[in-house]
């Protein structure tokens, strides 16, 4: 099943943070593009992507969001969070993963570009560093996104 793409508006729902409240996704894209990368904690391209995800949220501009919404419990969610240093914002979903059927998720990690008007522009699933660099210069972040000693194949499926 291929995921919900363009021009689709992105679902509208709540989810948790880490802190247990819960807030609207639209958060994401109340100030202008975001990207969202859903994924699970126990998934190693997950695991590879995130980083690049919060080195995009590092490095984009106010007016540009970047957030994981990881399909794990607060406390699995924690560990990934701190396993890697993340700083973007997370929500978490768990099962029976209202969001992920909503947009028709068959594989993990899957990134969406949204639009400051809810709608998705562009959708990449698995990790490839191609589509990250295109998403990255969406949100106005200066390039390179990878730099020399980042271990980041071209490719690596979810």
């Amino acid at each position: 099943m291929a995921p919900l793409g363009p021009p689709a508006a992105f679902p509208e729902i709540d989810l948790p943070g880490l802190d247990g409240k819960r807030a609207p996704i639209s958060e994401a894209w109340a100030r202008g593009w975001a990207l969202i990368a859903v994924g699970h904690s126990e998934c190693e391209t997950t695991r590879l992507t995130l980083p690049f995800v919060d080195r995009i949220h590092h490095r984009s501009p106010p007016t540009s969001a970047a957030v994981a919404v990881l399909q794990d419990a607060v406390a699995d969610a924690r560990v990934l969070v701190d396993e890697l240093a993340l700083e973007l914002s997370v929500r978490l979903e768990e099962d029976p993963y209202p969001l992920a059927k909503q947009l028709g998720l068959g594989t993990v990690p899957t990134l969406f570009l949204v639009t400051p008007q809810g709608r998705i522009d562009a959708v990449a699933e698995a990790f490839r560093r191609a589509d990250l660099e295109a998403f990255a210069a969406r949100l106005q972040v200066p390039p390179p996104l990878f730099l020399a000693g980042d271990d980041a194949p071209a490719l690596r499926p979810g």
